[in-house]
């Protein structure tokens, strides 16, 4: 199976999926177990559908670097400890604040132009 129906197979799995679960929600319960699972599966594949290789593209994922994804995932365990404890905001926000406001004379862009 070429490429290019794989990925047209995975968008209509995620379109069907998401379909079902809609379905089964609005015919039975938003709480149903089915219809949370459908629509769950349907966003993951859509989310993979996104990312698979066109003719005209690399796959989403192909110039991605490895400090990336590990700045991606620090993010995320950071995002879920905030969740958890929203007051460590302030000292992050402010850092963030500082770095950004410091950054250009760190790196040499902050300097006027003659």
């Amino acid at each position: 199976m070429s490429p290019k129906w794989n990925r047209i197979l995975t968008g209509i799995l995620a379109a069907l999926f998401v379909v079902a679960g809609l379905v089964i929600g609005a015919t039975d319960s938003w709480g149903n177990l089915w219809c949370g699972s459908f629509i769950r599966a349907g966003a993951l594949l859509g989310a993979f559908w996104i990312g698979m290789p066109t003719k005209g593209r690399a796959a989403a994922w192909a110039n991605f670097s490895p400090t990336w994804i590990l700045a991606g995932a620090l993010g995320l365990v950071l995002f879920m400890r905030v969740v958890q404890r929203p007051q460590v905001l302030i000292p992050l926000i402010s850092t963030a604040a500082v770095l950004i406001w410091v950054w250009p004379w760190l790196t040499g862009s902050g300097r006027p132009r003659r």
